[in-house]
């Protein structure tokens, strides 16, 4: 539960940043996003996983958001068969 709020803050973190038209000033703020996303998969997927390299690679908010978005509507997909299973 606790990485699951960790993610949806980074999310929410980097959505912001990838709006902001002055990418220059949010590059710092990037590389330490970027490094807290780093560990929340490589814990989550480990560091051979697809998400986690394509990340590390990146130097673009937008990459990282599509693949967090990725990721969370994945998440949620998975929640939904879940429900279903159970009920």
């Amino acid at each position: 539960m606790h990485l699951r709020n960790e993610f949806e803050t980074l999310y929410n973190e980097i959505e912001l940043l990838k709006r902001d038209q002055h990418y220059i000033v949010g590059e710092g703020k990037f590389i330490t996003l970027k490094k807290q996303i780093l560990d929340v998969l490589k814990t989550l997927f480990g560091e051979t996983s697809r998400e986690y390299r394509v990340v590390k690679l990146t130097n673009s908010p937008a990459t990282v958001f599509k693949v967090m978005n990725h990721i969370a509507s994945r998440t949620e997909t998975l929640n939904s068969i879940k429900t279903a299973v159970n009920m």
